[in-house]
């Protein structure tokens, strides 16, 4: 385990050196510790990445809205393949035939336009209603915001729950992540900085959801990478929750051109970490973060960092990152 350690942190200081990242903090499962390197904030004054240090995940939040719905699929009260505009009927379309499956695998045939985004939360509602696909659903695969917001206005419009209060009650608190929350936490001493666009540390960073100025299904949940490994173990181990959940999660639902989904996680090889199977289940945020799980290797991992490079290149930093704490 020592030699995975350094490895992944000699990586770390590679891309804190070139400029790419500010500093990280990761860890893996089999009991390997949460290793802190770089700088966590620079402005007002510079302080040291922690273990305790806590991230704005950007996209990967979108984990936690898939897991609220494959909660509630497991509960029998929300059907994958029913059309959304069963649950969401003030959608302009009402025989609309994109699924809900469709949103969480991002084959719905939306863009990822946003004409919702406005502080008003008016505007922002009727504008999000009235968004139109540009292609017909599973014709092709392309990220779009606006399928999460949709998926976490479903889980609202079932549970009757703020989204942070159904994800704090039906996932953080069981797994014991008390650490983790949707709501901007504002300035902390553990709150890490940013650096797209550069909001104070402790703010959200996506343009969408700092505007909203409550919790919507397409992330920057704020949390640290102890609490990730614990959701991400328990994903490893199916303990916890209904084993639909799990199942739903784990499938690939949608395989074509190279683009395999399963219920709100990525399964491609593009930035799958070398050695790992075709089981893998992924999610990279903007500011700079990746998780994953392989159950064919019983392997899971966090990379948590502040990204200051290019968003393809951090990618492909913490691949290796992940790849050096594989080790295999």
């Amino acid at each position: 385990m020592k030699e995975k350690i350094e490895a992944a942190r000699q990586e770390a200081l590679r891309q804190i050196d070139s400029g790419l990242i500010q500093g990280a903090v990761f860890t893996a499962s089999g009991g390997m510790p949460v290793v802190a390197i770089g700088k966590q904030c620079v402005h007002p004054v510079a302080k040291a990445m922690t273990e305790h240090s806590r991230f704005d995940l950007a996209s990967v939040g979108k984990v936690f809205t898939a897991g609220c719905c494959a909660l509630l699929a497991a509960d029998g009260k929300l059907d994958p393949d029913a059309p959304f505009v069963t649950y969401l009927p003030e959608y302009w379309d009402k025989q609309s035939d994109i699924t809900v499956r469709d949103l969480a695998m991002h084959v719905s045939g939306f863009d990822n336009s946003k004409p919702y985004d406005s502080a008003d939360r008016e505007v922002f509602h009727r504008e999000l209603f009235r968004k139109r696909p540009v292609r017909p659903r599973l014709e092709a695969f392309e990220y779009a915001c606006s399928n999460f917001i949709l998926l976490g206005k479903i889980v609202e419009r079932i549970s009757g729950l703020r989204l942070d209060e159904m994800a704090k009650r039906r996932i953080w608190e069981p797994l014991g992540m008390t650490r983790t929350q949707w709501d901007a936490p504002g300035e902390g001493p553990d709150e890490v900085e940013h650096h797209f666009p550069d909001r104070p540390a402790g703010q959200h960073n996506d343009g969408v959801c700092f505007h909203c100025g409550f919790p919507i299904g397409s992330g920057s949940c704020f949390s640290t990478a102890k609490d990730m490994m614990l959701f991400l173990q328990d994903i490893l181990e199916r303990k916890q929750f209904p084993a639909e959940y799990y199942d739903l999660i784990s499938t690939c639902g949608y395989d074509k051109n190279g683009d395999c989904r399963s219920f709100g996680w990525d399964m491609r090889a593009v930035h799958r970490p070398r050695g790992l199977s075709g089981r893998t289940i992924y999610h990279t945020g903007h500011t700079g973060q990746t998780i994953c799980v392989d159950p064919e290797n019983s392997f899971a991992a966090v990379v948590l960092t502040s990204r200051t490079g290019d968003h393809e290149e951090a990618i492909r930093g913490r691949m290796r990152i992940i790849e050096a704490l594989y080790g295999k």
